[in-house]
């Protein structure tokens, strides 16, 4: 159902292809001179029909609306964007957005990296083969240039100050709005009200969860009564829900140190301790990246350390903890 959250802002819960979960929520702000739009949906003729419907009941159309967002590059956010784009309606996503295309078009670029990673953890060959198998969803359709290019700070040409702020972790390209007006921050994924978003590892250098707890503090920071996230219900005590995030990694770090404190283990074996029940294809994949982006962390913290055995990465705990 769509709702207003304060006069001149519109929820909309767009369906989604699978299950969990079931919608994205794209948000409408009035400008004054047309409507600001923040995420889009999923590729696809049927999920432009659902929007145009929503669009429909609260009697707005496409030319009112002025710009549309993305707030990070995963197709339940961004996929319908270039659809919404022969509208006439710009479309922008944070600067850096333009580095990630090939890959966001491409999953079998996407996925290159972490292919090669699994095979220095110890993946066995049904996991690496299983990642070579991916293909790019229909879903995601495809992303050009974006029309602007947002830089943190106050966004241009607009009569509303919304901020942007630049906050990476969950994607690389995540951003967050600050409607100063209505205290709301509409965070994408960043911050969700019930479960904590994954942390992705794509290679031997990434280190995701530490840029993801510098981009908690950054908007925990900020005075705000409200977020808005990408999925779920309105977070009507931020500053608490930012809190039991920054808790959960703190936990899933201290459990992944009492693993390592008698032995040592390769990373896929730790994804087994880490990840104990039996997982489908995805939520394995899943599991993988975000132990290494746990055990990633904590090496760039000095608390863990992994030694190359036979071209097989084995973590351990450092003497020093």
């Amino acid at each position: 159902m769509t709702f207003k959250i304060k006069d001149g802002i519109y929820h909309i819960p767009l369906e989604l292809p699978w299950s969990s979960p079931g919608f994205v929520n794209v948000y409408l702000i009035d400008d004054t001179d047309g409507f600001i739009m923040i995420d889009c949906g999923v590729n696809g003729d049927h999920y432009f029909e659902l929007l145009s419907k929503k669009f429909r009941e609260i009697n707005i159309k496409f030319n009112e609306i002025k710009l549309l967002i993305g707030t990070h590059m995963h197709s339940d956010h961004i996929g319908l964007s270039e659809k919404i784009r022969e509208e006439g309606i710009p479309f922008a996503l944070y600067k850096n957005s333009i580095d990630y295309l090939d890959k966001y078009n491409d999953w079998t670029i996407r996925f290159k990296e972490l292919k090669n990673y699994a095979i220095t953890q110890g993946a066995p060959k049904s996991f690496v083969n299983n990642i070579s198998e991916i293909q790019t969803p229909i879903y995601a359709g495809k992303v050009s240039r974006p029309d602007v290019l947002l830089e943190e700070g106050r966004i241009k040409n607009l009569n509303r100050d919304i901020e942007t702020l630049f906050t990476p972790g969950h994607d690389i390209t995540e951003i967050s709005l600050h409607d100063t007006a209505s205290k709301i921050i509409f965070s994408g994924d960043h911050i969700l009200p019930k479960i904590t978003p994954f942390i992705p590892t794509e290679s031997k250098d990434s280190d995701m969860l530490a840029k993801y707890t510098e981009s908690l503090d950054k908007v925990e920071k900020i005075k705000h009564d409200i977020i808005a996230p990408g999925h779920g219900d309105l977070i009507s005590e931020p500053h608490n829900r930012i809190k039991q995030m920054k808790l959960h990694h703190k936990r899933r770090s201290e459990k992944i140190l009492t693993i390592l404190e008698e032995k040592s283990f390769t990373g896929w074996e730790m994804v087994n301790n880490v990840f104990p029940r039996k997982l489908d294809d995805m939520n394995l994949r899943l599991a993988f990246q975000e132990t290494m982006a746990h055990l990633k962390y904590l090496e760039n913290s000095g608390k863990v350390k992994q030694e190359e055995i036979h071209n097989i990465s084995h973590w351990s705990k450092t003497k020093e903890v």
